[in-house]
């Protein structure tokens, strides 16, 4: 079996060792663009009890090689503060990752099995020729997919580009932070979120959201992510929580939401992000990269014929994810409002009507 990989990300390289550990014959080669462990939109994840499952199922001592240089730092609770109230709620228990980490643990974890990796900007007119070179084809290269948008009419393909425009930063915060944390603060053209995942003891990985309306309104489309840096740390900050944001040099992204009807034509097939992206407030992401290679592996565990396993790939896989699907498209639409809705809610119900991302209503 001869399994051609585009995309080198948690959903391309976990799938990749998971075929490799199922059947050491099989010849796996993963394209990655040049440095693509570092650019990425995102810069971290948190690893949960279904994902650090689907990790042990791969490699039962992944904790010890994915924190090689010790143990991060435990969530356990997240604060949820705004502009007149600040609560704590647990939090469900995981890890935070930085995606350099994970890329470098696969990656390794890759070379070891035997799976060739090269680094290659794979173009739309080189997937035909790769077609034909395989007996499987997998796109498992994100959000942009070019292996998407080059069978789209086949896949039927669906993008919703959400009014929302967001940007990744790091906090290095001046004692011990290990909370995650949703802000939710108005300005006068709207509402800025900042939310924060723990690295280390010390340093988050932080996003910035926010409307497209308040975006143009606060003159952010005319300024880079690192000069919109003071006015986020002046807003954000408190005489407990001082931010003091690090540029990444990552700019302003508007998010985008994809799903398929099919995931697969002939013996082409898509994993991860390039089939179902998912706004990461609904906190599915990296689970379900993991768990499309982790379904995909178990068809061929119980089939030889790749069509067979394909159309049970397909049929199985947007049945598992319709709530997660739901979930996303509903967040990022009440996301495109929040400051309609958070303008219209008293401010002792201000992080009720936050955290159920639904209308308020006073009934």
């Amino acid at each position: 079996m001869k399994i051609i990989i585009i995309g080198g990300g948690p959903a391309g390289l976990y799938f990749a060792n998971a075929m490799k550990l199922l059947n050491p014959g099989f010849d796996i080669t993963v394209y990655e663009t040049k440095n693509e462990s570092s650019n990425s939109f995102g810069l971290g994840y948190t690893l949960q009890k279904l994902t650090k499952d689907l990790l042990a199922d791969l490699d039962e001592n992944y904790f010890t090689s994915l924190f090689a240089n010790g143990s991060p730092p435990r969530l356990s609770q997240a604060i949820v503060k705004t502009d007149h109230d600040c609560q704590t709620f647990k939090f469900n228990d995981g890890h935070c990752v930085s995606r350099f980490e994970l890329m470098r643990y696969f990656r390794n974890k890759a070379t070891s099995l035997g799976i060739n990796i090269e680094e290659k900007k794979v173009l739309p007119s080189d997937l035909r020729q790769l077609q034909g070179a395989c007996d499987l084809l997998i796109g498992a290269d994100g959000v942009n997919s070019i292996v998407r948008k080059e069978y789209a009419a086949k896949f039927v393909t669906h993008e919703h580009k959400a009014k929302i425009k967001f940007a990744w930063f790091y906090n290095d915060s001046p004692k011990l932070q290990e909370d995650v944390r949703f802000y939710a603060f108005k300005t006068p053209s709207g509402v800025i979120q900042l939310s924060s995942y723990p690295l280390t003891d010390t340093r988050q990985a932080v996003i910035i959201e926010m409307t497209d309306k308040c975006f143009q309104s606060n003159g952010f489309h005319q300024q880079s992510t690192t000069d919109a840096i003071p006015y986020f740390n002046k807003i954000f900050t408190s005489d407990e929580d001082p931010i003091a944001l690090i540029t990444t040099s990552l700019p302003w992204f508007s998010f985008k939401m994809n799903t398929v009807e099919n995931l697969f034509h002939r013996n082409v097939a898509l994993i991860g992000d390039a089939a179902f992206s998912f706004h990461y407030s609904a906190g599915v992401g990296l689970q379900t990269a993991f768990n499309m290679g982790f379904a995909l592996t178990k068809c061929f565990e119980r089939c030889n014929d790749i069509n067979t396993i394909l159309n049970h790939y397909s049929k199985m896989t947007p049945i598992a994810l319709r709530t997660s699907i739901d979930k996303s498209l509903n967040d990022i639409n009440w996301l495109e409002n929040i400051d309609k809705h958070l303008q219209s809610t008293p401010d002792d119900q201000a992080i009720k009507h936050f955290l159920q991302k639904n209308k308020f209503s006073n009934n």
